[in-house]
Parts: structure tokens; sequence; C-alpha cells
């Protein structure tokens, strides 16, 4: 794990002089982690990949 370079690790980002929230980026935890799992879409061949298995939005040809 590392340090959240957004929020410095206290976990809160200042929005302006006097407003705050949780920072995003690390979710209020002030560390960022590895991620658990891969990505599915890395182990994929495009033969079985289809629009429901993706996790992003796709724009239709027109």
């Amino acid at each position: 794990m590392c340090t959240c370079t957004i929020c410095g690790g206290s976990g809160i980002q200042r929005i302006s002089s006097q407003r705050f929230r949780t920072c995003f980026t690390c979710l209020g935890q002030g560390q960022i982690s590895a991620a658990i799992h891969s990505a599915p879409l890395n182990q994929l061949t495009t033969t079985e990949l289809t629009l429901n298995q993706l996790s992003c939005l796709t724009r239709q040809p027109s």
C-alpha cells in the first residue's frame, strides 16, 4: 500500500478554504492498495467477449 497523493494520507480532500469531503481516490482510508482481482477483460479472448460482460459503456455504430 502507498500513501494517497490526492489527500496526502489524511483521507480528507480540501475543496475550498472552508469545505472538505472524503477523498474519492482512497475512499477516506489515506492509503491506496493494489487491486485484489485482475480485471476479467484481460483474460477473455475476443470470441468470448459479449456486451453483457463489458464493465464500461459502449457506443453502438449508427
